[in-house]
């Protein structure tokens, strides 16, 4: 009884732990390891469902695996990937940036300041954003700046 207490509490633990990470990290990242909790946790079933004995109940969640690694939104996810790879190194250009600050083409530098400083009041770190936000705004900012 004792062994299944400490059981529970260290997976209630391991949880918090994992989940406090997954909050605090970047979209992407926190999409990528979600879809790898899936496919891992389909897998985990698989095998039970092996062990078990009940190999027909295994097809169901390989089959979902092998779905979504293989299926047909598989190349679309790599050719987004390498699209955003390759926006990602040449820099934002000035219509995301004007789309990140919520601003219309021909703002002036003050509205581009002023928008920027409502948005980081909202998105710094400090005060419960995260630094992916904080640096796509300064990102956004200096882009339309031009420094």
């Amino acid at each position: 009884m004792i062994a299944w207490l400490v059981i529970g509490l260290i997976l209630a633990f391991s949880l918090l732990v994992l989940l406090n990470w997954w909050a605090n990290a970047d979209v992407e990242t926190a999409k990528r390891s979600l879809f790898w909790a899936i496919v891992g946790l389909c897998a985990l079933f698989g095998v039970v469902m092996l062990a078990a004995g009940k190999g027909f109940l295994a097809v169901i969640p390989a089959g979902f695996a092998a779905w979504r690694m293989f299926g047909t939104k598989a190349s679309e996810r790599l050719k987004s990937k390498s699209e955003g790879r390759a926006r990602s190194s040449g820099g934002m250009t000035r219509q995301e940036a004007l789309d990140v600050l919520g601003l219309e083409d021909g703002a002036s530098e003050q509205e581009i300041n002023q928008a920027y400083r409502k948005l980081m009041a909202q998105c710094h770190p400090d005060k419960g954003g995260n630094d992916y936000l904080a640096g796509k705004l300064n990102e956004a900012k200096q882009t339309l700046l031009g420094r």
